[in-house]
């Protein structure tokens, strides 16, 4: 082989060697992760590798000035603490507050004896987790940046990753990816919601703030409805209609930084339903006074706002929802319609319900055939009208004892005060009304349709 053929294969073999060593790209990632203040959050370091990784060591700084991250804990990510069968890794170094911090170290090599154990090719190895602590005056929308740093620790890590090639070890320089750690805000909690006017459809709402916010977010199922200025803790909802179940939630935000959705809470508003006419009339007429009382049912009344009775139409009491009862004065004698009328919470009336009453027409007692005067024609007027087909537009004048019935008792009464015949020792005397015109003092089934002369 000449000189220049020899040359040639060298310079192809170099070519060759200088491309696959070149060609191996190892990337260390952080990951980008949110805390809220006075709480903990764990950030994870992946390896991206070309070549099995035996080892690694790493240094990840944050802020030198930092107020809000505190390292508290270096552990194998999965990757490395799935080594050796699950063992996890035969060396592991790890320093938490390493100079020329604030940051951490970590130092590993997967075993020692064989097999020898290695991280395989492959991406999002997740080679460490660094776990900080957040102080509790942490401001919401801040942020540290986990830098890899080749300049923690005494003696200093750097970041390599150690992989074989042949038989020799070798070091890869990664391509190096910074995370960082951002300040949540942290979101309202405890909210409630109840409807507090369900005639005019509104809900309140409250909850308690996690932070001092420069804002307030009120969402209705999913929909913004409301950005309150400052920290507010309640908001009223005014929907105005029927429109079914509403789901809330609120968000805070601080320097521009949203919180979370707060828990939810729903209304569900709904039309107040009326409550029907009332029923169970039961109406008594006192003849003399024309005071008539008026019941209806308890039930129906407990479920009224308010009550409104009327005579004839005309508006004559307003009572209170549980009210079951009244007396309404009615005029002279004639029938009256007296009407019940109840309405809803929400001041909505709907059916009304009722009765119709009769106050009789004033009269004189014994005279039956309303000539103003009582003699002989009164018992032959009544005796007509039990037994001769003849009519009477005034029964309570026929009913001259006042036992509520209209009989042959009536016309004997009528004769012996007529005649002054005594019964039982004296001569009986016409119950009221007698001798002029009047209401019937007694509650009974006889009426009087007309009267003349009264």
């Amino acid at each position: 082989m000449s000189n220049w053929r020899q040359i040639s294969l060298i310079l192809a073999m170099t070519l060759l060697m200088s491309s696959y060593v070149s060609s191996q790209v190892h990337t260390v990632t952080a990951s980008n992760e949110t805390v809220l203040p006075g709480a903990s959050v764990t950030a994870t370091v992946t390896l991206d590798n070309d070549e099995g990784a035996r080892g690694f060591s790493l240094g990840l700084a944050h802020t030198a000035s930092s107020t809000i991250l505190t390292l508290t804990a270096i552990d194998a990510g999965t990757a490395t603490a799935n080594a050796n069968a699950g063992a996890g890794p035969d060396f592991e170094f790890k320093d938490l507050a390493a100079a020329g911090g604030p940051g951490g170290t970590y130092g590993v090599i997967l075993s020692f004896g064989a097999p020898l154990d290695e991280i395989p090719v492959g991406v999002d190895n997740a080679i460490a987790d660094f776990t900080y602590s957040c102080g509790a005056a942490a401001v919401p929308g801040t942020s540290e940046v986990l830098s890899f740093s080749d300049a923690l620790g005494s003696p200093i890590v750097t970041t390599v990753i150690s992989v074989v090639v042949g038989s020799n070890s070798i070091s890869r320089i990664p391509t190096k990816v910074s995370g960082s750690v951002s300040v949540a805000t942290p979101a309202p909690s405890g909210l409630s919601c109840v409807i507090s006017d369900p005639c005019a459809q509104l809900g309140d709402l409250t909850w308690v703030n996690g932070d001092t916010y420069d804002s307030v977010e009120v969402y209705a199922n999913g929909v913004l409805i409301d950005t309150a200025v400052g920290s507010p803790t309640s908001f009223s909802h005014v929907v105005g209609a029927a429109v079914g179940v509403v789901n809330y939630q609120v968000l805070g935000i601080r320097n521009g930084t949203a919180s979370a959705l707060s828990n939810a809470c729903a209304l569900d508003y709904q039309t107040v339903p009326t409550i029907g006419a009332p029923f169970g009339f039961v109406c008594s007429v006192d003849q003399p006074t024309g005071d008539t009382s008026v019941n209806w049912d308890a039930g129906w009344a407990a479920s009224a706002s308010s009550i409104e009775v009327r005579l004839d139409g005309v508006l004559v009491a307003t009572l209170p929802g549980g009210t079951s009862s009244t007396i309404v004065t009615i005029g002279g004698p004639g029938s009256y319609s007296i009407t019940v009328i109840g309405s809803n919470q929400c001041g909505v009336f709907d059916s009304v319900g009722g009765c119709t009453v009769t106050r009789d027409n004033f009269f004189i007692r014994n005279d039956m055939n309303q000539d103003g005067a009582e003699n002989i024609a009164d018992p032959v007027q009544g005796l007509n009208y039990l037994f001769g087909g003849g009519t009477m537009d005034c029964l309570d004048s026929a009913d001259v004892n006042d036992d509520g019935s209209v009989d042959l008792a009536d016309i004997i009464y009528s004769l012996n005060v007529i005649f002054g015949i005594a019964v039982g020792g004296s001569v009986p005397t016409v119950p009221a009304p007698a001798g002029a015109c009047g209401p019937d003092p007694t509650a009974d089934v006889v009426g009087c349709i007309s009267f003349t002369g009264c």
